[in-house]
């Protein structure tokens, strides 16, 4: 007895507010009797932690589930009366929302999203960890069809005779490119400066190139107000939002100060190593329980540019896009914080630099950054779809599988 659910506009990804429209198709061949048929659209984020056994450490799986909205519809009810053999169809619609439609029991803090309306996460999946936690979570958006067994007797029963489950992938509208995230946008861009002051007697003209000797290096230790003087300032910028596999659009410049400098012209500024690191950080937490509550940070570093041995002059505005070839960041998962899961990125950079036989050393870390989606709005149709399929009682796992038809949907026989 097929029962199907056949959606009128189907797509691979779907928006906020977006109209889904379709029908429900049920076609029995004898007599059934049945109590209800519903469809019922949720939205559920979950979470499975383990901690990694240790000496003296309880193994223990700490879980957590969030429903972030729910709907439903009942095409057909009958209460227990007989339905005819034949073919059958009923049309629904629902609103894909844009935000989260529930209360929360999570106390507020970050990385997380405590707050109701909070935006809707996009569809997610992964299972990570290291070397104390393994982390399994998914946010998955379901279409659910339910043919419902007749009540009997006093005692609630959700007995189900056959269902069926439809996974749409969703991006939400805050994850999209509104077109002001590519190249050198200022509305998404941030800067981060240093100083750096030098003091040696190899700043003087007639000294540059060459090594001090051993008495002007002791007079340079006894008498440092003496000395030569020049400061710059080394800034790096960074985007805040990055469009998904997009390269990163980075710069350094070098600004010299000759006004509050000893000297009349500015040395010879050499970059001699730089590094890039990207980190992702998947972020969960589990519910209170018997043995307790559970959070997990788990960070995957990737080293985006990585150069030592260098002897580059550096002055003015320096692309190192340019510089060095695309700085590319691959990665598929969206930024998003929600009740129990959130996904975030961050980058750190450090440049040495050598200015009058001086080394100076730019670091900078926990640079925020967001990854939005390379999708361009609902207007966009032909975007890749995953089928997505939750294993057990564990967080969903997304896994390519035959289909049976446009929609993905498997048929059960629950009776």
């Amino acid at each position: 007895m097929p029962l199907t659910i056949h959606l009128d506009d189907f797509r691979p990804c779907y928006f906020g507010n977006e109209t889904i429209r379709g029908r429900v198709l049920f076609e029995s061949s004898t007599v059934l009797e049945t109590r209800d048929i519903r469809v019922t659209f949720s939205g559920i984020s979950k979470a499975k932690i383990q901690k990694v056994k240790g000496a003296g450490a309880p193994a223990a799986n700490y879980r957590s589930r969030c429903v972030l909205f729910e709907k439903e519809k009942i095409v057909l009810h009958l209460n227990g009366e007989a339905l005819a053999p034949g073919s059958y169809e009923w049309p629904f619609e629902f609103i894909f929302p844009s935000a989260v439609q529930g209360s929360s029991k999570w106390a507020q803090g970050p990385p997380f999203h405590s707050d109701a309306n909070h935006p809707l996460p996009p569809t997610f999946a992964i299972e990570t960890g290291d070397e104390s936690r393994k982390v399994k979570c998914g946010i998955e958006y379901l279409l659910q069809a339910k043919v419902s067994k007749p009540q009997h007797g006093i005692i609630p029963s959700n007995a189900v005779l056959f269902l069926e489950e439809l996974r749409l992938k969703f991006i939400p509208d805050c994850a999209l490119s509104d077109g002001h995230d590519s190249g050198y946008s200022e509305i998404y861009r941030q800067q981060k400066e240093q100083i750096f002051n030098i003091s040696t007697m190899l700043l003087l003209p007639q000294n540059r190139g060459r090594t001090l000797s051993m008495q002007e290096k002791l007079q340079s230790w006894f008498f440092p107000s003496q000395l030569p003087r020049f400061s710059f300032t080394a800034s790096f910028s960074y985007p805040t939002r990055v469009i998904q596999g997009s390269p990163l659009q980075c710069l350094l410049e070098i600004t010299p100060h000759i006004e509050s400098s000893s000297i009349t012209s500015p040395p010879e500024i050499v970059m001699k190593s730089i590094s890039i690191e990207a980190t992702s950080q998947t972020a969960a937490r589990a519910s209170p329980s018997l043995i307790g509550a559970m959070s997990a940070e788990i960070n995957d570093r990737v080293d985006i540019l990585s150069k030592t041995g260098l002897h580059i002059p550096v002055t003015g505005t320096v692309n190192l896009g340019e510089l060095f070839g695309l700085l590319v960041f691959k990665h598929a998962d969206v930024s998003f914080s929600t009740f129990n899961i959130s996904r975030s990125y961050r980058l750190s950079v450090r440049i040495v630099f050598e200015c009058a036989g001086t080394t100076s050393d730019l670091n900078f870390s926990n640079l925020l950054f967001d990854i939005v989606s390379d999708c361009k709005g609902p207007e966009k149709k032909d975007l890749a779809f995953e089928t997505v399929e939750s294993v057990g009682d564990a967080p969903p796992l997304y896994t390519d599988e035959p289909h049976s038809d446009i929609s993905g949907a498997t048929i059960r026989d629950l009776s």
